[in-house]
């Protein structure tokens, strides 16, 4: 599938404003990769005359454009510049925008039997792995395809939001765009920070190490795992126990792909290792009262569990959901009182002594969680229905699963990003694939078809 790059502009807001000229970022921001979150949204349209398709290809463009412009006036930083590793420079340059088309339609580019490794052409600059030279916050790219069907992608720079920060950032630019909605259904974003800002907080490599996983020379594969309603149900089943008697989703299926990996770990190496499992934390949730997902920024910790070779499902789930419930309210509160720098630093060391300590003996293997679970991409509206599937993009990572939602919100859609050699012992595990069903057509299943 050949991209053709159409036209690329600056979108800047939409008035001159009076926000700050410069965005100082938090203790937490800081320690985040240097790297971008991709997130594509696909978007059909139900014409088949081309000229009308046409018509509408371009006002929804003009439309897009325009309402972006607008939400930039209140998210001032993501028209900006990287300034240094401290401080964004709020000057209005603005969004790099991308027109692309592809002479297929969306039904021939789901029925790709490589759709995972075609992705990245449908990002701006397919630059996700480290920043831009230029030092753009926020980059888009609108595809068009042959049938009227749009995606959109874009890469937002970890330094200024989290998975959570860049979903409501998208939703606000979807709210944006329903001109007659936009004083009931807009929520404004919020860039004061409740952590420290710190101008000499020290640049740990082995955090920035830890924060963005492994990033590997050699060959990775991509595959995707769905779990429908009804394997999660059967999971759950699996998965309960007298100490977690009604576990969530998302606890079930990274227990069993836990599981399923340090078997794959095992047969590769020949080791029976323990894995430690670093699951990322949305602390907005974890705080008390909860910081909304208006609030910008890096809200993301990392919860760590050693998963024993020889765990079942239930001992799996259980460390899980206690690793997770240790970040509270009063973790979250540590980072935020007057010594909040002080008692990050000190947790950032426990986090790097803990991964040294394990690693000893034989090894430890490394299983990276991340969850968009509920962050609302289903929800993102710019007028003309909401997206018939959501994906990702993380090539050059290593040992990451990354959860999606699927359009029904029941089911859950595992990015999985191996080596080689360890993908294709995972992806004939006879257990996983009693649950999932791998590099599934987004269009053909229920689970997709149902919301479409």
């Amino acid at each position: 599938m050949e991209v053709e790059i159409i036209s690329s502009q600056f979108i800047k807001p939409s008035f001159p404003t009076t926000h700050p000229k410069s965005h100082k970022l938090s203790i937490l921001d800081q320690y985040m990769p240097p790297a971008y979150i991709p997130m594509l949204l696909f978007y059909s349209i139900d014409q088949n005359t081309q000229a009308i398709v046409d018509i509408i290809t371009q006002k929804r463009m003009k439309q897009l454009k325009e309402s972006l412009s607008q939400t930039l006036n209140l998210f001032y930083p993501f028209a900006g510049r990287i300034k240094d590793k401290v401080t964004i420079d709020c000057n209005d340059e603005g969004v790099h925008f991308t027109e692309a088309k592809v002479s297929c339609s969306l039904v021939e580019f789901f029925n790709q039997p490589n759709l995972s490794s075609l992705i990245y052409k449908l990002l701006p600059k397919q630059a996700v792995i480290g920043v831009s030279a230029e030092g753009y916050i926020t980059m888009a790219q609108v595809t068009c395809f042959a049938c009227g069907g749009i995606v959109i992608g874009t890469l937002i720079s970890h330094m200024v939001a989290d998975g959570a920060g860049a979903s409501f950032f998208l939703n606000s630019w979807g709210s944006n765009s329903h001109i007659n909605e936009f004083q009931h259904a807009f929520e404004f974003p919020n860039f004061d920070t409740p952590f420290p800002r710190n101008n000499a907080c020290p640049q740990d490599k082995n955090a920035m190490h830890l924060c963005c996983q492994t990033l590997k020379e050699g060959r990775l594969t991509t595959r995707r795992f769905l779990f429908d309603e009804e394997a999660i149900s059967r999971l759950r089943g699996q998965g309960s126990s007298s100490t977690v008697q009604n576990p969530t989703r998302v606890e079930v299926v990274a227990s069993l792909l836990c599981k399923c990996a340090a078997k794959a770990s095992k047969a590769k190496s020949g080791l029976e290792r323990p894995t430690l499992v670093i699951h990322s934390i949305n602390m907005r949730r974890r705080a008390s009262p909860n910081f909304p997902n208006s609030c910008m920024g890096n809200f993301v910790w990392l919860a760590m569990a050693l998963m024993s070779a020889n765990d079942e499902l239930p001992e799996l789930v259980t460390k899980l959901r206690e690793t997770v419930t240790s970040i509270d309210h009063d973790f979250v509160k540590r980072f935020q009182d007057e010594g909040g720098f002080v008692n990050f630093c000190e947790s950032l060391k426990q986090v790097m002594e803990t991964t040294s300590r394990v690693a000893m003996g034989t090894g430890v293997n490394y299983l990276r969680f991340t969850s968009w679970c509920n962050f609302g991409l289903y929800d993102v509206d710019f007028g003309w229905g909401k997206p018939i599937w959501v994906s990702c993009f993380a090539d050059s990572v290593d040992d990451l699963v990354i959860l999606m939602d699927t359009p029904s919100r029941k089911g859950i859609e595992a990015w999985i990003y191996l080596n080689e050699d360890k993908m294709a012992l995972l992806q004939q595990d006879n257990e996983l694939l009693m649950f999932a069903t791998m590099d599934p057509n987004p269009l053909r299943l229920k689970d997709y078809v149902s919301h479409a």
